[in-house]
């Protein structure tokens, strides 16, 4: 991706933002599990729902269609 378009703009853009939102989504999943909530969901990027990707106990990891973020879904 040489140049200085849009479309290397915004593939720049997701290589840094992906990685950081599953990070940062994966400390508020694990302080969750550290005091016992349980979590039912987690997600990155916003529903709707693209795809499970697999289940871990209780806990289903989902890609979704709107990918600007990612969530955390506690019971209650």
């Amino acid at each position: 991706l040489i140049g200085n378009d849009i479309l290397s703009a915004l593939v720049a853009f997701g290589i840094v933002l992906i990685p950081a939102v599953i990070i940062h989504e994966l400390g508020h999943f694990l302080a969750a599990k550290a005091v016992g909530i349980t979590v039912l969901e987690f997600g990155i990027g916003f529903p709707p729902r693209a795809a499970k990707l697999f289940s871990w106990g209780e806990t289903e990891f989902t890609l979704n269609w709107i990918p600007l973020g990612g969530f955390v879904r506690p019971l209650g």
